[in-house]
């Protein structure tokens, strides 16, 4: 009979302690305590530090599984070209995850390829020709149709990887097994993002049909909910699983748990900004700095002089100012928030802005501000808070 591991893409989102966590005691803690496996996110953007992994490996059951998404210098910057040094990065990579290598806890990684990259068959085998032996197994993501073709297929189960089965608007959720395991991720139906979705019961069975077909063909089923928005991952990811047959003591009771806190609460996306970033409520902007920050930083941010602040971007993708003397850019597409000043340089360590960040944030327009905190906050784990004294804007 073969394994079955479900569990969520991420476990760090702050909207998540209003569903799922009940204490406060650490996230991976409780998390791990309900869901068998879990996929890091934040390794796509950023090398995590020693002590992070350590981490991983000390407040995990010792059954515990972790996938890790490659790092996008890898797939999205170098787009899997060995002649830019990918070979270098994938070790050095390998060798920051040792820790949990070395205890079994991590069972794969995701390689997702970016949307824009068509079909280069030899690209794909001269990364896979890269991979050492022994090392975890390895699941690749296609973003782009033109890689659907039987040559593919044929050259994933050649290196034993899997082809990753997807539920989202943009490629079918075909199983096509090419490894001795499967690695499934349901992203959500959504449009503004994919992942602002809640799955129906009905659209949940779908998948228990397609999963339990896939069972006959694999020792292993490895598969994640991408859907974080509103606490929908979880909650969907412990519906599967009792309709699968592989609900426990503590997984049923955090459904139950959910399920209680759902009533009375609108389970339909909106068509407003809301849906776009997620629940933004009547919470002011100092409110949702507060999770980033304390009171003391945001008064400090309120005696810049507005004379002193020059706003350059402000769209979807990016808001960047001049502060001061010093530079503010935070990046939604690389989710990353680049500057510099003395306390940044300490607080960012510990993902906490400064008041030149706090600054921009109060500047800007208040509805732009929320959704952008609510996105950052609730995604934290996945964003790269980075020193640099400056950076350039358009003119």
């Amino acid at each position: 009979m073969s394994e079955i591991l479900l569990g969520t893409s991420g476990w760090s989102y702050a909207e998540w302690e209003e569903t799922l966590y009940t204490r406060k005691q650490g996230k991976l803690t409780q998390y791990s305590s309900i869901f068998p496996t879990a996929e890091i996110n934040s390794t796509f953007y950023a090398l995590p530090k020693n002590e992070i992994v350590f981490g991983w490996t000390r407040h995990t059951p010792e059954n515990f599984r972790f996938s890790a998404k490659l790092p996008q210098t890898i797939t999205h910057k170098k787009v899997l070209d060995s002649s830019k040094g990918i070979e270098a990065d994938l070790n050095l990579f390998l060798e920051v995850m040792k820790p949990l290598i070395d205890t079994g806890k991590l069972i794969c990684i995701l390689v997702q390829l970016p949307p824009f990259l068509k079909i280069n068959i030899d690209r794909l085998e001269s990364f896979l020709t890269l991979i050492p032996k022994p090392s975890p197994a390895f699941a690749v993501e296609f973003r782009h149709m033109s890689w659907l073709q039987k040559d593919v297929f044929k050259l994933l189960e050649k290196y034993s990887a899997a082809y990753t089965i997807v539920d989202e608007p943009l490629l079918p959720p075909d199983a096509h097994i090419t490894s001795d395991f499967a690695y499934f991720r349901w992203h959500g139906r959504g449009s503004k993002p994919w992942f602002n979705y809640r799955y129906l019961e009905e659209e949940l069975e779908e998948s228990v049909k397609r999963v339990n077909e896939v069972v006959k063909k694999t020792d292993r089923i490895i598969g994640y909910f991408n859907n974080h928005f509103h606490g929908y991952a979880p909650e969907n990811c412990l519906q599967i699983m009792k309709m699968l047959g592989i609900e426990t003591l503590e997984s049923s009771n955090a459904l139950d748990r959910i399920s209680s806190r759902r009533k009375g609460k609108p389970s339909a996306p909106s068509k407003t900004l809301e849906a776009w970033m997620g629940p933004l409520g009547d919470r002011t902007v100092e409110n949702w700095l507060l999770k980033l920050t304390s009171a003391d930083v945001i008064e400090l941010a309120k005696s810049i002089l507005d004379k002193d602040f020059s706003l350059r971007e402000d769209s979807k993708k990016r808001i960047a100012a001049y502060v001061g003397e010093t530079t503010v850019d935070i990046n939604f597409e690389l989710h990353s928030i680049t500057h510099y000043c003395p306390f940044w340089s300490k607080s960012s360590l510990k993902k906490r802005i400064c008041p030149h960040v706090a600054k921009l944030l109060l500047s800007i327009e208040p509805e732009k501000a929320r959704a952008a905190l609510f996105q950052i906050s609730s995604t934290l784990d996945g964003w790269n808070f980075e020193s640099r004294l400056s950076v350039d804007f358009p003119k």
